[in-house]
């Protein structure tokens, strides 16, 4: 192999020929020495439950938010997978992305990555701020970052050599953007961040990439109407029928003045009854009855299949108002 080979192949294996990969492949070098020979490595814990090694460096630290930033190869081994081959076969892309909330794994906390330095091109680097809270958003917890606005931020007002300010009850809030929070957060959404109701002023999906950026206001309690919500939940939840056991076919809401059918599965020789004066049946045979909801007023009452010497087979049917 003459000199100028020999230098062509050491060039190809620190990068190519070009000086800017080189460079990207030195700094993606000295970073994976890093992340095991650094008081700053971390485990990251993904949203999929993937775990990678990175760099955690401290950033901003204040009474209202705990900034970091976070490098991390584009690719690498995943630490809780199954080793294949050489290390170079075991390599898989990790996907970090502004938006993703991922768990730091030594000390037990989650982070938001929320905003990418688009300049490094060797790895993922960007800022993640802190999440401390939990919010329900139909029924799937995502973390967010929450917090009250500084005292910089406090509008002072002057008028007539007097100095005062209008007391700020406002809660800044970060999420992730994805197409459930888009479409549940919106203007007087209200929503509960550490036990107690928030309701939605202003929201802000433009500004940054992958999170969407909210200030809210203090909200009253309403139990009676949580209550309400909470039953209403509770019946809303399917019946689980095991595989061969006898049900009733057929809507469990309905609205005043409608006719409904319903058929019984999985057994016969019963007749219909209702114990209720809110509807009736029209007509009825072994294995149908036609229903007529006959007030115009919400309510619930129960149809029942009876059959001699057996369980009565139930359905609760729930009449929404118009």
């Amino acid at each position: 192999m003459s000199g100028v080979e020999d230098l062509s192949t050491r060039l190809t294996y620190r990068g190519g020929k070009d000086q800017v990969p080189r460079m990207n492949s030195d700094k993606l070098d000295a970073l994976k020495k890093a992340l095991v020979r650094s008081y700053q490595s971390a485990t990251a814990i993904l949203a999929d439950g993937r775990e990678f090694r990175c760099l955690i460096n401290p950033d901003h630290l204040k009474n209202q938010y705990d900034d970091k930033i976070v490098s991390i190869p584009f690719e690498d081994i995943c630490l809780n997978a199954e080793k294949v081959g050489k290390t170079s076969e075991g390599l898989v892309k990790i996907g970090m992305k502004p938006g993703d909330v991922f768990t730091w794994k030594e000390t037990n906390t989650d982070w938001l990555v929320f905003l990418q330095k688009l300049e490094e091109t060797a790895y993922f680097r960007a800022e993640i701020r802190r999440c401390k809270y939990t919010v329900d958003v139909d029924g799937e917890e995502y973390k967010c970052y929450a917090a009250r606005p500084s005292t910089n931020e406090i509008d002072w007002r002057v008028q007539k050599e007097k100095i005062w300010n209008d007391i700020d009850y406002n809660l800044l809030m970060y999420i992730t953007k994805d197409e459930k929070t888009e479409a549940f957060f919106h203007r007087f959404t209200v929503v509960k961040v550490n036990g107690k109701p928030w309701e939605v002023q202003a929201i802000d999906n433009m500004s940054s990439d992958g999170i969407i950026i909210m200030a809210l206001k203090e909200w009253y309690q309403n139990s009676i109407a949580e209550a309400a919500e909470q039953e209403k939940k509770e019946h809303e939840q399917p019946v689980i029928i095991h595989k061969g056991d006898p049900y009733i076919n057929g809507d469990s809401v309905v609205y005043p003045y409608e006719t409904k059918e319903y058929t019984i599965v999985n057994t016969e020789g019963g007749e219909w009854v209702l114990g209720s004066t809110k509807a009736k049946i029209l007509q009825q045979n072994p294995q149908t009855a036609k229903v007529y909801i006959s007030t115009g007023r919400s309510g619930k009452f129960v149809l029942k299949y009876v059959r001699d010497g057996q369980d009565d087979i139930k359905l609760d049917i729930t009449i929404e108002s118009l």
